[in-house]
């Protein structure tokens, strides 16, 4: 039967293993920091040169619908994004209790007169559509911009109650990226003018009532 040895442990590896853990504690205090400060998150196309905390122009900070309503509206002039690189992000809340069927989401307009919606619903649905203009209350008349950009579950929706952003990138290529809650999505092409807005819908039997929160664009 071997008798276990009573030796010490070397200085040496007591050393090592004290300044490996050292090592690991400060990576991971590095990493805390730096996600704190935004490390993680998703690139900007820089400062804030527009803000807005209660889109008045879009009824808000609140927003009353009945059911089957659809609404839409135009930001001002000042808030016109550029055609070169930008990041326009929107967040809102629909109160819980509302309709789930109730949805809202944020429209570019293109040079060939169209609006490309990008949208979000109660029930935890997003989509992307082209709509025309007169654009219909329900855009689910609009073909989407993808086949598969129709109405789709998405886990990362928040359910009424809670908030929702959603934020529109111009990335290196020229595409336009959908951000939902800092969650990279699908991106496109598109030829915008500018202009920009906001379109809500009440929900499919009860009314919906949402609250605009904050909009911002940088560039």
């Amino acid at each position: 039967m071997k008798i276990p040895s009573s030796a010490p442990v070397p200085g040496w590896l007591w050393c090592g293993t004290l300044a490996a853990v050292v090592i690991v504690v400060a990576v991971v205090a590095v990493g805390a920091i730096l996600l704190a400060r935004g490390a993680a998150d998703p690139p900007v196309a820089g400062p804030v040169v527009w803000a807005d905390a209660s889109l008045a122009w879009a009824e808000g900070p609140q927003i009353d619908m009945e059911a089957g309503d659809g609404r839409w509206f135009t930001a001002p002039p000042p808030a016109r994004v550029p055609g070169q690189a930008f990041t326009l992000a929107v967040r809102a809340r629909l109160a819980a209790g509302s309709d789930r069927g109730a949805a809202w989401g944020v429209w570019l307009a293109t040079e060939d007169g169209a609006r490309m919606v990008y949208a979000i619903s109660g029930d935890g649905y997003v989509t992307t559509r082209r709509c025309p203009v007169p654009a219909p209350r329900d855009i689910s008349a609009c073909p989407a911009a993808r086949p598969d950009w129709r109405w789709m579950p998405y886990p990362r929706v928040a359910a009424p109650g809670a908030a929702n952003t959603i934020a529109l990138h111009r990335e290196s290529s020229g595409a336009i990226r959908l951000r939902l809650n800092a969650e990279k999505l699908g991106a496109a092409p598109v030829a915008t003018t500018g202009e920009w807005g906001v379109w809500a819908a009440g929900g499919r039997a009860e009314r919906a009532v949402l609250t605009w929160e904050a909009a911002e664009l940088r560039r």
